[in-house]
């Protein structure tokens, strides 16, 4: 899904309890996800910034989930945890690995990347870096949806993810990230890159600027 780092850890969590305190606290509305698929989901600070992102597949068993994630879930779990019973079982991480072709189409289908795109730091709010795939709307309280619900309403968040395309001749490669005079570009495979760029310069076409080099905006 989003999160593609080389490492994953992953656990099973047992008991209603669990499930129903991640119901309290993530972005997700745990009676909408079909079993056995992976659905993206995010717990946030107060701010609607993300604190952590994982991936989450509901089991047959009506009490049982595993979840995968990278750092910062176990944590904030034991921070929310008042009481509630449920047992959880540390399962073997996933191993991943990806090839230029695979980055070059997560850039072009406007992917957002851990690590790249966000961090797992309270930083990012999730509609900037097009992750509105892991927030179910219309589900309830949950920490931070008070902001997001009323960034939906106003229309756009001050910030987007865009697809960009350097314009320069023969570039190989750009260090990323790269300050851009409207945004920052924060994956690039060439010629194609992600930018997190300012709404006001997102339509298709508006040219953005680092010091050494020229992006034009394909999608946003």
């Amino acid at each position: 899904m989003y999160s593609n780092s080389t490492m994953k850890q992953r656990i099973l969590l047992t008991g209603k309890d669990g499930i129903d305190l991640l119901q309290r606290i993530t972005t997700l509305d745990f009676s909408r996800l079909t079993p056995d698929l992976p659905h993206p989901g995010l717990i946030l600070n107060p701010q609607g910034k993300i604190l952590c992102y994982f991936e989450v597949e509901l089991k047959n068993s009506s009490d049982q989930i595993e979840l995968q994630f990278n750092d910062s879930l176990l944590e904030l779990l034991d921070q929310y945890t008042f009481g509630e019973r449920y047992k959880i079982e540390k399962l073997d991480p996933i191993e991943t690995s990806h090839s230029n072709e695979s980055e070059l189409n997560r850039i072009k289908s406007r992917v957002p990347k851990l690590e790249k795109e966000f961090l797992n730091n309270g930083e990012t709010n999730p509609l900037e870096v097009n992750l509105q795939v892991a927030i179910h709307d219309q589900k309830g309280c949950y920490p931070g949806q008070e902001v997001i619900e009323k960034i939906i309403a106003i229309g756009s968040p001050s910030k987007k993810l865009c697809v960009v395309k350097c314009t320069d001749e023969n570039i190989v490669e750009i260090e990323t990230p790269l300050d851009l005079d409207f945004g920052k570009l924060t994956s690039f495979k060439a010629p194609y890159g992600l930018a997190i760029v300012r709404k006001t310069h997102t339509s298709a076409g508006t040219k953005l600027q680092s010091i050494n080099n020229t992006f034009e905006v394909i999608d946003s």
